[in-house]
């Protein structure tokens, strides 16, 4: 007969199992369920544009602390839209071109919006936290329609 069978280790077995499985059964963690839900309502305070719709440039969603490096290409002679929405806490700041200097952006769920007219064929769309800046951050290009 062989020590440590019985009715003491189906205890213990069944003790790991259920902090096991309560374990994995529990909430999500905050982060990645705080996020998506800001990342859903950041994308949600932008225009609404097709991205096959002419006035389309490019858009995305990123974490705040990720930032945003993108390189569009726009037309010369077009009026260009920066629309920017934070969800989170603190603020971003919000570079295009570069040379201008960059706009501070709360990450207060209110969507900001810049002009671009007389754009370069490429023009540099950085999104940056400052300090403490937490959340999502959606961005999108759109043309002005003249």
């Amino acid at each position: 007969m062989r020590a440590g069978r019985g009715p003491l280790t189906a205890v213990v077995a069944l003790a790991c199992w259920s902090f096991l499985a309560g374990g994995c059964a529990g909430p999500t963690p905050s982060g990645s369920a705080s996020e998506e839900a800001q990342g859903v309502r950041a994308q949600g305070l932008l225009e609404t544009v097709a991205p096959d719709a002419p006035d389309f440039v490019e858009s995305g969603l990123e974490r705040v602390a990720d930032g945003v490096h993108a390189r569009s290409a726009l037309a010369k002679g077009r009026t260009y839209k920066v629309s920017v929405a934070c969800v989170g806490t603190g603020t971003v700041e919000l570079t295009l071109g570069d040379k201008a200097p960059p706009h501070s952006v709360p990450c207060d769920g209110v969507r900001a919006s810049l002009p671009v007219q007389d754009p370069p064929d490429v023009l540099p769309v950085d999104i940056t936290a400052a300090a403490g800046a937490t959340g999502m951050v959606a961005w999108q290009i759109t043309a002005v329609s003249s």
